[in-house]
């Protein structure tokens, strides 16, 4: 499977994730005990960039909450929700690959919030490298050779083809279900048993008919020449 199938999210729309900060500048929450923090916040953010769990980014404050009174420490919350709710504006870009760590950390079941572990995931690192690698491809000063579009082509159309034959498995599918379904719903229940009799029955056909066939095979290659001679003795 290739990367761009694994991804979960298309990368169009983590490009367009890009767009939430605001055209007025840097935000500032003065609720939010990160915010208001101006040393907590440089470290918050930059821990969060880097893929640190929630518990991780706490206990790097440890020195800094140790100072503040206790309506002003940061707390687990308070980092979870400066993550979710400040962190996409104040740092867009970097928000993007936070978003992808996170969502790939909840699919490999690693503890972002609680974990000791960062959130970095091979996946994660992946799909980080295929956005960031979009975003130089989109810039307007980025040139893209003939040969690199031809093979974007060619892989692009392999994507095609093996995604038309999974469709038609899945139309085959449903297919079978429905029939089984309308079988379910005509056929007596009684019968049903005689019905996967006769299905095994079907199976095993082409078992047997195979097993047939092997019994011919003889060890030693067909001779003519020895049925010949065989002749010239009478």
């Amino acid at each position: 499977m290739s990367v761009s199938e694994a991804l979960a999210t298309p990368v169009d729309e983590l490009m367009d994730s890009m767009q939430w900060a605001p055209r007025n500048g840097f935000h500032i929450e003065p609720r939010c005990r990160v915010c208001r923090n101006d040393e907590a916040l440089k470290k918050v953010n930059d821990l969060l960039a880097g893929g640190a769990s929630y518990a991780m980014v706490l206990r790097a404050l440890g020195e800094d909450n140790a100072v503040l009174d206790k309506c002003d420490r940061i707390t687990l919350d308070s980092v979870r929700n400066h993550c979710v709710r400040h962190f996409p504006v104040q740092n867009v870009a970097k928000a993007t690959y936070r978003e992808i760590l996170e969502r790939r950390a909840r699919e490999n079941h690693v503890d972002f919030v609680e974990g000791v572990v960062n959130a970095i995931t091979p996946l994660a690192f992946l799909e980080t490298v295929l956005v960031k690698s979009y975003e130089h491809l989109v810039d307007s000063d980025t040139k893209v050779d003939v040969t690199t579009g031809i093979a974007a082509a060619g892989r692009l159309q392999s994507l095609i083809d093996s995604g038309d034959q999974g469709r038609d498995i899945a139309v085959l599918r449903t297919q079978v279900g429905q029939l089984a379904d309308a079988v379910k719903s005509v056929v007596p229940r009684e019968l049903w048993g005689a019905i996967v009799e006769k299905l095994d029955e079907l199976e095993q056909l082409p078992q047997a008919l195979d097993a047939g066939v092997d019994s011919f095979d003889d060890d030693d290659p067909y001779d003519p020449l020895e049925f010949a001679e065989a002749d010239d003795e009478f």
